[in-house]
């Protein structure tokens, strides 16, 4: 990824477009712990180079729609789907998510309830609030497994050399996570769920972000 960066600082995109890919590609075969690095800083620069050679962009949507129709022809690979995911999200093609989501849970309904939390995010912006509520599972266990990842993510946050960095990364997954669970409910008539998981976040993070969620 290094060198794709320095590349494309000198104007040889075309190198640095297979370093993208080839990273893409290879770089979980030998250092699995740049997982979430491949689907975020990774991507964020690929299409920064999509900017200068369109090229780029062509080729990481190609990549984009060989994986979505592997999907759609039945493979259930939620590694693969977070790849598609991610990559839509950072085109800002959120639709494109939805619809692969839709026609998953059409086929597979046990996959797309595994794939939900994944999917979660495009579907609330695109206000497909039925269709996220129907593969979600049990709101209380969600709402349960959000505060334990958050508790432990302050736990490890209070080691790190960059402990106020972390402890706010933390801080908004959490009421993140808790808004949009807050939002499903909220627009699929179970306002009673939504207040329920609400006041118990709201001991958790007193952030404003949760405390109007209910709000018009």
């Amino acid at each position: 990824m290094n060198k794709a960066r320095r590349l494309a600082n000198n104007g040889k995109y075309e190198e640095a477009l297979r370093e993208h890919i080839d990273f893409h590609d290879n770089i979980l075969k030998t250092q699995p712990a740049m997982y979430g690095v491949r689907l975020s800083f990774a991507l964020s620069e690929w299409v920064d180079l999509g900017q200068k050679y369109p090229k780029a962009l062509t080729a990481l949507k190609d990549i984009r729609d060989k994986k979505t129709a592997r999907l759609a022809g039945g493979e259930a690979n939620r590694d693969l789907f977070h790849d598609v995911e991610s990559i839509n999200d950072h085109l800002s093609e959120q639709d494109e998510t939805v619809a692969l989501f839709r026609k998953i849970a059409a086929t597979s309904p046990t996959f797309a309830r595994d794939i939900h939390d994944i999917a979660e995010e495009a579907l609330v912006q695109k206000r497909e609030f039925e269709l996220a509520r129907q593969h979600m599972g049990d709101p209380g266990s969600i709402f349960n497994r959000a505060k334990t990842n958050y508790e432990q993510g302050m736990a490890w946050a209070k080691r790190s050399t960059k402990k106020r960095a972390s402890e706010d990364a933390y801080r908004n997954i959490f009421t993140d996570d808790v808004v949009r669970l807050i939002l499903i409910l909220k627009n699929t008539g179970d306002e009673k769920w939504a207040r329920k998981i609400q006041a118990e976040a709201l001991q958790v993070v007193a952030d404003d972000k949760i405390r109007n969620a209910l709000a018009p």
